[in-house]
């Protein structure tokens, strides 16, 4: 068994740190923690909490490798690539990172840097390794609350594995109390806890303006919603989909689906798309179903959302119906909420698909597209805000709102025999494909990935 130490001077075999490279997303209007003011003196810093792709519980749980106990370790799946992020709790100006690996450790990975969890610069990357113990000591420059250990290639069949980890760095401010990294002299909610991403004002992060739907309407009742609050997706109620589906899900999709895309916390779900090799695919995502768990028939729905953008990107809220299992598609019956197309990030559609004919397996729809009323925003995109997609639903016809509205922008009269799959029960899905038949072209910029689709709440009413 290994022990470990703060104070710990790197093997033999050291990993060489190559020139720094910037891993970014486009802008959007989240507000990061301003400016740090620093203290002299590199310190100790202590890791509030860890998560990673795989192996975040249990005896191999990404809290394995902050515990200070070296003879517990985190391990991933046999699989690559797989990261361990640390959070630091606030901002630190840091110096370096000691990582204590058991013998299954990276060939080669990166160390990157972010303060807001989702957009990451590559601050370090290490490549040589063999298999076997050792302990990296890896410098780092930047000021950063969360780091990630990206593991690319391991040295071995087995996963990615660390015993321990040790961050040093320079404290940040000193009147902090909440060791958020905002000055309690700006801080307007100074109880935030020390783990949560915060914006300049000390408050939790989140999109600025946009719209928020009301919680209750008149005649109807709420009958299920996810407000994702928790730090975990909710596996009562959703199922993610796994692997590249056939054909690519049925449309030339670009993607691997793999749970390890979403994330749940700050009162938000995430699904990130990702420009990286697995599965035979140059890109990752995922897909959530509620089927077999959660499922409806009429009723009101609204999904708050802020969406991805840029060319190959396309995310969709949308449902299919519960017959798909024993009839296929499109036979089932297909609502789409919410697609956007990524090159057009300030346009929106809703489409309704049934089967053409008895028997075949075409697909007739009638879209916002055709109709000439897809809703296009004035100004920005929906990257840029919240915005809540919805659809009234009864045994006549589905109407789709944009924000509220009083107006639907779509409208199809479901009341014909060939449309009777609209009248059946559905569950709901959210992804965000990469490539595939809707879009016009695939990603042309591996640099404007990742690209995240964030959920807070999915309401049904009835």
């Amino acid at each position: 068994m290994k022990a470990f130490t703060l104070i710990r001077i790197a093997a033999a075999g050291l990993l060489l740190v190559s020139s720094v490279a910037t891993w970014a997303g486009p802008p959007t209007n989240i507000q990061l923690v301003g400016s740090i003011v620093p203290v002299q003196g590199v310190q100790p810093i202590s890791v509030v909490s860890a998560s990673a792709s795989s192996g975040q519980s249990g005896e191999y749980g990404a809290d394995k490798a902050i515990d200070g106990d070296g003879t517990t370790r985190w391990g991933s799946a046999f699989d690559q690539p797989e990261w361990i992020t640390f959070d630091l709790g606030a901002a630190y100006a840091l110096s370096s990172i000691v990582i204590d690996w058991e013998a299954a450790n990276a060939e080669s990975y990166e160390m990157r840097g972010s303060n807001d969890n989702n957009t990451w610069v590559t601050l370090a990357a290490e490549s040589g390794g063999s298999f076997g113990d050792r302990t990296d000591t890896v410098s780092l420059s930047g000021t950063y609350r969360y780091l990630r250990m990206y593991g690319i290639n391991r040295s071995s069949q087995y996963g990615f594995s660390i015993w321990e980890v040790a961050v040093y760095g320079e404290g940040t401010l000193t009147n902090d109390a909440d060791n958020d990294g905002v000055a309690d002299s700006v801080d307007q909610c100074p109880a935030t806890p020390a783990n949560t991403a915060v914006e300049s004002d000390g408050c939790p992060i989140g999109q600025y303006g946009g719209y928020d739907a009301p919680t209750s309407y008149p005649g109807y009742s709420l009958v299920w919603s996810d407000e994702f609050n928790g730090t975990s997706l909710n596996t009562s109620d959703w199922t993610s989909e796994i692997g590249t589906g056939s054909g690519g899900w049925g449309n030339n999709e670009l993607q691997y689906y793999r749970s390890q895309n979403t994330t749940v916390g700050n009162g938000f779900l995430t699904i990130e798309a990702r420009k990286e090799n697995f599965g035979g695919k140059q890109y990752t995502s995922s897909r959530l179903k509620t089927q077999g768990k959660q499922s409806f028939q009429y009723g009101r729905i609204d999904v708050r959302a802020v969406l991805p953008e840029g060319q190959g990107l396309w995310p969709a809220i949308w449902l299919l119906g519960d017959s798909i299992s024993s009839v296929s598609w499109p036979a089932c019956g297909e609502i789409d909420m919410m697609e956007l197309r990524g090159n057009e990030p300030e346009t929106v559609s809703g489409t309704a698909h049934w089967q053409q004919n008895p028997g075949d397996g075409y697909s007739s729809y009638y879209s916002s597209d055709q109709a000439g009323t897809s809703p296009v925003l004035s100004s920005g995109t929906f990257a840029d805000n919240w915005h809540v997609f919805s659809i009234v639903w009864n045994a006549s016809e589905i109407k789709w709102y944009l924000d509220g509205a009083s107006t639907p922008f779509h409208v199809i009269d479901i009341t014909p025999n060939q449309l009777s799959e609209l009248r059946s029960s559905f569950f709901l899905l959210l992804n965000v494909a990469v490539g595939g038949n809707f879009l016009p072209n695939p990603p042309s910029n591996p640099n404007y990935f990742p690209q995240r689709m964030l959920v807070d709440y999915v309401r049904v009413y009835q």
